[in-house]
């Protein structure tokens, strides 16, 4: 039998989480509140406690910079689906984590504190949204304005 590396591990683990969200869920599922060490005991074979530590670490902090960089409407989004992976009731989850900020865990250690602080209020926000349309989706997004433009578009003088 070939042993994969632990990054090979990292990548089929992550196809079975397609979203970002799931996957920073699951990273940060994996380290040690107390001492913040990773550990995966699957990958103990592939490599030592302190390589699977330190792959798992720097994945959390590109996972949680993508989720960083999503817009409020993607982490909707994210968030739902990953809710409606759990087997528990989407509302009361919604309703225990924004009473508990049990998402606080999901930040990697050693993030700027407004990094930090952007990401709470963007998960914080997102939980809210789904609380209070809880059938919404991307679908039903409207754009910013419903009313016409005031001004007509200029028409075209010249054809391509």
């Amino acid at each position: 039998m070939i042993l994969k590396s632990v990054e090979d591990q990292l990548e089929l683990t992550f196809t079975y989480l397609p979203t970002c969200f799931s996957r920073l869920a699951f990273l940060a599922s994996v380290r040690d509140s107390y001492t913040g060490r990773y550990l995966y005991e699957g990958w103990a074979m592939q490599s030592s406690a302190e390589q699977v530590h330190e792959i798992l670490r720097r994945k959390h902090k590109d996972v949680f910079n993508l989720v960083l960089n999503m817009s409020l409407v993607t982490v909707c989004g994210e968030l739902k689906g990953y809710l409606e992976s759990l087997a528990n009731a989407q509302q009361r989850t919604m309703t225990l984590w924004l009473e508990l900020e049990s998402y606080r865990d999901m930040l990697p250690e050693g993030i700027s504190r407004v990094s930090r602080a952007f990401f709470l209020s963007q998960i914080k926000m997102a939980l809210k949204v789904l609380l209070t349309i809880p059938k919404w989706s991307l679908t039903q997004a409207q754009p910013a304005s419903l009313h016409p433009l005031l001004v007509p578009p200029l028409p075209r003088h010249l054809k391509n």
